[in-house]
């Protein structure tokens, strides 16, 4: 019965459509973790010490955390194990990195700015990318949940990089 289902919804067909958006999700997520995780690694200044444990080292750990539960989950959903392709993520992930600027290059206060711009970007990316496996129909109610959930979390990684950056306007 489920097979009769599938063949005339056209759901593998919406699959097949999906999986270059999960691949994008993937790949974006490992970009934010990278940029972040550089930045815990560079971090420099007064507030070196809180910026490196406790602001871009809780924020890529965490970032690493989802990244594996959001390859899992797509190769679940997906059932396609391309979709965890460390070649072809970190391939797309260098290619979007290479739209912002390197932490490296950047002073304390700069580092934070673009950690927000960042972080708001992939905001609007999730919400995009939400809207956009919801307009093919595979936006299962876990996908949509653990979606929530990282916007949830990546909201609060603002309002710290927002006050990050405001402290360091005060020296």
């Amino acid at each position: 019965m489920n097979d009769a289902i599938n063949e005339n919804c056209g759901c593998e067909a919406d699959h097949e459509e999906a999986k270059p958006v999960m691949a994008e999700y993937i790949a974006t997520t490992r970009a934010l973790h990278l940029w972040l995780h550089g930045a815990h690694n560079i971090t420099r200044g007064a507030g070196f010490a809180g910026d490196h444990i406790h602001l871009y080292g809780t924020m890529y750990t965490q970032i690493q955390t989802d990244i594996d539960g959001l390859i899992e989950k797509a190769v679940g959903i997906f059932e396609d194990e391309e979709l965890a392709c460390p070649m072809s993520i970190t391939i797309r992930a260098a290619e979007i990195l290479s739209e912002y600027p390197s932490p490296a290059r950047l002073s304390a206060l700069a580092i934070a700015a673009s950690a927000t711009a960042l972080v708001k970007a992939y905001l609007q990316f999730l919400e995009h990318t939400k809207e956009e496996l919801r307009g093919l129909g595979v936006l299962t109610l876990g996908l949509e949940d653990y979606i929530g959930s990282a916007a949830n979390q990546y909201e609060d990684f603002v309002y710290l990089l927002q006050q990050r950056e405001k402290s360091e306007l005060q020296n």
